[in-house]
């Protein structure tokens, strides 16, 4: 299988894996981003990626984004659609910091991990009632937290 990745801006860096157990590619940041308490930013990659069926790409942070910066993805998740690989679908990082203290991005530095996962279109039937006559108790049901 082959990704295209078009560098939208010269100066992006290319996805890479970190190790030969990493499951998740890098992605890197375009630029430097100063982020204040409290601010949410879109953090340029300066990369345009171009999946195919049956594997779709999804963004998730990387540990070390909250551990080290206080920052997080506020969507926990990013999913990239197959037709978002235009001129203008750079990949994006949404970020806000939920630290005390202003925090650098620098340029090139790793601030989340893409990670191609393989999908399925399954058809949908609408149903008048649930299959299973029981039911769990809902929604954290078996959290087990009093």
């Amino acid at each position: 299988m082959k990704i295209k990745v078009w560098k939208k801006d010269p100066r992006a860096k290319l996805l890479e894996r970190s190790t030969e157990g990493s499951i998740g590619y890098d992605l890197f940041a375009l630029e430097e981003v100063p982020i204040e308490p409290g601010e949410f930013v879109l953090i340029r990659t300066g990369l345009v990626i171009e999946t195919k069926p049956p594997y779709a790409l999804f963004i998730f942070p990387r540990s070390s984004l909250f551990k080290n910066k206080k920052l997080i993805m506020p969507n926990s998740a990013g999913i990239i659609d197959f037709d978002y690989c235009g001129e203008e679908d750079e990949i994006k990082i949404p970020v806000i910091n939920l630290g005390k203290e202003k925090v650098i991005i620098r340029a090139h530095e790793k601030i989340a991990q893409a990670v191609f996962i393989k999908i399925a279109f399954p058809e949908i039937e609408e149903v008048s009632s649930p299959s299973k006559s029981f039911s769990r108790g809902g929604f954290g049901s078996t959290g087990g937290y009093r």
